[in-house]
């Protein structure tokens, strides 16, 4: 098992639409460049998983920031929550949801994120 950062982004304009129409709403989702992922570090080179800072930078201003203490559910309940009810395999990533801060972002987009200096992920929007 290992820790890593994951940008999970939408559409939102694509999202409407679609759920305007009735229609699926996947491409929202699903498209070049959704989910930019960071390297992984395995648990056990982590101290505290309740006491991780990160923090989302768009074009270098601080967008989003967040600890994982402040999460509604601890990553060691919810990971055992999910595998009561269907199988982690390696390579399964679980996404755990995101601080407030949600905004737009546009074409030529610069972010980068960061988790106590163990790890980052940085892409920039197509």
């Amino acid at each position: 098992m290992a820790v890593g950062l994951g940008l999970d982004l939408t559409l939102r304009d694509v999202q409407s639409r679609q759920k305007e129409r009735g229609l699926p709403r996947e491409v929202a989702k699903a498209f070049d460049g959704s989910c930019p992922l960071s390297g992984f570090v395995p648990i056990g080179q982590i101290d505290r998983l309740d006491n991780l800072d990160f923090l989302l930078a768009v074009n270098n201003q601080q967008r989003q920031q967040g600890n994982t203490g402040h999460m509604l559910t601890g990553i060691p309940e919810l990971l055992s929550f999910i595998s009561r009810h269907f199988s982690l395999l390696p390579g399964d990533v679980v996404m755990t949801g995101t601080p407030s801060g949600v905004g737009p972002l546009c074409s030529g987009d610069k972010l980068e994120l960061v988790m106590d200096g163990l790890m980052s992920v940085r892409t920039q929007c197509l």
